[in-house]
């Protein structure tokens, strides 16, 4: 069976994918998604809404898809940006003509499915334009979209395929630690790979999405520090 998720691997092969779309509800309490196969046997799951595509107008003024994500933003699908987050997009356009959609009441991470439980949704947003120092600083260095959530920075990488958009993932969040805590780069690195949570946003609107899920209170506990240093092994090391 060819998934939908494997799109658009079946497409470019002229196959079609099985259809995996089901109709799903809310359960009668309002606490949890439900979904069946139509034989009475029905799963339940946890909600947690949010909008799968927020962007602003690309540089260039081609006629676009809204389907694809990229440095714009658009169709991120990072489930973590819900309700008490915020997307951070550069400008790109005179007047930013951010834009708004593709709300869900709950997606997993990486959407083998191509969609998720799509479902309408009021949302309340707050436009800031921040143009100062500092976050030109940091749009020029990252020049991509990254979200923030209470607890949590959220680096976003994308790419044709999934180790592209892993690598932009890890590029884009070392600049966010290094710009919050000053680190060289290879302890920036290591940091990461001991701390950080790597996670597919989806698989399915031709271009890739991984997130990077960042603790703030880890970045908050930077010092100094100056009897640290530990010795450094450089590269060549074993894992």
């Amino acid at each position: 069976m060819v998934l939908a998720g494997e799109l658009p691997a079946w497409s470019e092969a002229g196959m079609t994918s099985a259809v995996v779309s089901h109709l799903a509800r809310v359960s009668a309490d309002g606490r949890r998604g439900e979904i069946g196969d139509g034989s009475g046997r029905v799963l339940t799951f946890g909600l947690a809404p949010f909008l799968g595509l927020v962007g602003v107008a690309p540089a260039d003024e081609a006629e676009r898809s809204s389907t694809p994500p990229g440095r714009h933003g658009g169709n991120l699908d990072v489930r973590h940006l819900g309700a008490g987050s915020t997307l951070l997009l550069p400008i790109q356009a005179d007047g930013a003509l951010v834009y708004f959609g593709d709300p869900h009441f709950a997606q997993g991470n990486g959407e083998v499915a191509l969609t998720a439980f799509e479902a309408p949704l009021t949302a309340v947003v707050r436009l800031s334009v921040d143009s100062s120092p500092r976050a030109r600083t940091l749009a020029a260095a990252l020049d991509h979209p990254f979200g923030e959530t209470p607890d949590q920075l959220v680096a976003i990488g994308l790419g044709t395929t999934l180790d592209d958009a892993m690598a932009a993932a890890v590029r884009h969040a070392l600049v966010l630690v290094i710009e919050r805590t000053a680190l060289a780069e290879p302890a920036a690195l290591a940091f990461l790979s001991v701390a950080a949570d790597f996670e597919v946003s989806q698989a399915v609107n031709g271009i890739r999405g991984v997130h990077c899920l960042i603790a703030r209170a880890d970045l908050d506990s930077v010092r100094d520090e100056p009897s640290w240093p530990l010795p450094y092994v450089g590269a060549g090391a074993g894992r």
